[in-house]
């Protein structure tokens, strides 16, 4: 039988103590990724307290995406998220290759245009210039998620055109291949919707989620390491399939 740490009397509201309760024997292992909890009625048993106390710290466990609950069925353990780190600057690809990920790129869109004013602005090209526009739908382990849009000036982008980019980052294509040292990124993290515009239509249906769906929105600006602007890119992330992860310190 699984057992908890006592809940002790103190100012800290029981259902407070009962969620933390059970994410401590999550985190530990003891209920493992798509496990099933026990009842409510069980875990209350065991903690000595109400069914309403446990339901409570259930709902704050759900709403943070630990737990599932599927009707008929039971509560459940949720799959972990796969996540990369922003403390470095890395492609996807490479991030996920690390930690054991089958990556693949689909090419939907590689195209010159004329640079939209938001994009001409951080490239630091006149609104309307060319540039290259290249739209990729990531795979991670054989589901899809992420869409991104990439521009670049088009002596590199239209060079791109001959390179493998259903299995390579193109970080990795610039600095390996093309000798280009990539010096930083500017990162801006957002939310967005997939609409029901043509276009957002078209996004919901590469990320196979429903129109209107929630993403996560990022906007990343690379220079090269002698501080010219080079890549620029909006990535549409779901959420519920990836996340990013990030350590701050307190004193850098």
């Amino acid at each position: 039988m699984t057992t908890f740490r006592a809940i002790e009397q103190s100012a800290i509201p029981l259902y407070s103590q009962v969620r933390e309760r059970l994410r401590e024997r999550i985190a530990d292992g003891t209920y493992a990724p798509q496990a099933r909890l026990p009842s409510e009625s069980e875990i209350g048993a065991l903690l000595k307290v109400s069914r309403i106390t446990v339901r409570q710290a259930l709902g704050d466990l759900q709403k943070e995406g630990v737990i599932v609950k599927v009707p008929g069925k039971g509560t459940f353990v949720a799959t972990s998220r796969p996540s990369q780190e922003l403390a470095r600057l890395e492609g996807f690809g490479e991030a996920m290759s690390r930690k054991g990920h089958r990556i693949v790129n689909r090419v939907v869109k590689h195209a010159q245009v004329k640079a939209p004013p938001a994009v001409a602005e951080r490239l630091r090209i006149a609104p309307g210039a060319p540039v290259t526009e290249i739209q990729r739908v990531r795979w991670l382990d054989r589901e899809p998620v992420s869409f991104e849009i990439t521009y670049l000036p088009p002596a590199i982008g239209e060079r791109l055109r001959g390179e493998n980019l259903a299995g390579r980052d193109i970080f990795l294509i610039l600095e390996a291949d093309y000798g280009i040292a990539l010096g930083y990124a500017d990162i801006q993290i957002g939310a967005a919707n997939a609409y029901s515009t043509p276009a957002d239509i078209g996004l919901a249906k590469a990320l196979r989620v429903e129109p209107g769906a929630a993403l996560l929105r990022i906007e990343r600006l690379t220079w090269t390491a002698d501080g010219v602007p080079l890549d620029f890119e909006y990535l549409y992330v779901r959420g519920e399939a990836f996340q990013y992860a990030l350590r701050l310190p307190r004193h850098p």
